[in-house]
């Protein structure tokens, strides 16, 4: 299994300490976790946080090849805790933002990647547009919303290349649609009829899956974790349900594995904890 993974690496800085992160970085990481080869597409500067950030990538084993280094800071973004919930404050004009378009090996995958966060630059948003004229079984979009980097034009062309779509229930206001989450779903297949699947995480509450191509929604258990941070938990959701789902997983089960990773992930502090092998052995695909 082959994924291409586009859009931001950077550094949370919690305090003193520091850990490799970015939405798109942690799902490839987490992917490849699982066992999946991770094609990420970004951009580190020519700096000792870049340097650093290839080394991580290195060793979590995550293809390195279109992590291209350029003449701008890599990114940073300072975390701030509030009872485990984090909140952003993000470093503009990064190498992030800057991302060249890589090698033609990563325009065919089983599934393309991707978020808002990398397109608030209009150089890397072209390097996106390029990059989903490519060969995909699957287009996911998890659209983890940053601060005021998306607007409602941004959104809505990358909801029509999508085939899966993840937000989380405190995002989904972004849509502008009313009605409860369930109704929000199908208005949004009819909107967009490329969309199969719907994710929505409920934080304490679990998740939710509308399989749009039957109409249907799946739920998820409340999950029973003690939270320590919640960073790096719904990039870790996603890349387990993903992974599982190209695999050929039944939705029920992607959405139990997923839940079940993702609720170890707030028990840690840090976006990529090491997975238990009791762990691993319920979740891979």
């Amino acid at each position: 299994m082959k994924l291409t993974v586009f859009g931001e690496i950077l550094w949370d800085i919690f305090d003193d300490n520091k850990k490799i992160g970015g939405a798109p970085f942690n799902f490839g990481a987490h992917c490849a976790n699982l066992g999946v080869n991770v094609n990420v597409v970004s951009a580190v500067g020519d700096d000792e946080l870049g340097l650093l950030a290839i080394n991580e990538a290195e060793k979590l084993k995550v293809n390195t090849e279109n992590i291209m280094q350029v003449p701008f800071k890599t990114g940073r973004c300072i975390v701030s805790l509030n009872n485990g919930t984090p909140s952003y404050n993000l470093v503009e004009n990064v190498a992030y933002d800057n991302i060249p378009t890589p090698e033609k090996s990563c325009f065919s995958a089983d599934a393309l990647y991707f978020g808002t966060l990398a397109q608030r630059n209009n150089i890397s948003k072209q390097t996106l547009t390029e990059l989903l004229k490519g060969n995909y079984r699957e287009v996911f979009f998890d659209i983890n919303i940053r601060q005021n980097y998306y607007d409602d034009l941004m959104i809505d062309q990358s909801l029509k290349a999508t085939t899966i779509f993840k937000i989380s229930r405190e995002e989904i206001g972004v849509l502008k649609i009313n009605g409860t989450n369930e109704e929000i779903c199908k208005i949004l297949k009819k909107k967009y009829p490329n969309l199969k699947i719907i994710i929505v995480t409920l934080d304490c509450d679990g998740a939710f899956v509308f399989d749009a191509e039957n109409d249907e929604f799946i739920y998820s258990a409340k999950p029973n974790a003690k939270v320590v941070s919640t960073v790096g938990a719904g990039d870790s959701f996603s890349a387990c349900f993903l992974s599982n789902y190209l695999s050929g997983t039944d939705l029920n089960t992607c959405l139990k594995r997923a839940s079940l990773l993702a609720s170890y992930v707030v028990t840690q502090l840090g976006a990529i904890p090491e997975y238990p092998k009791e762990l691993l052995e319920k979740i891979i695909p």
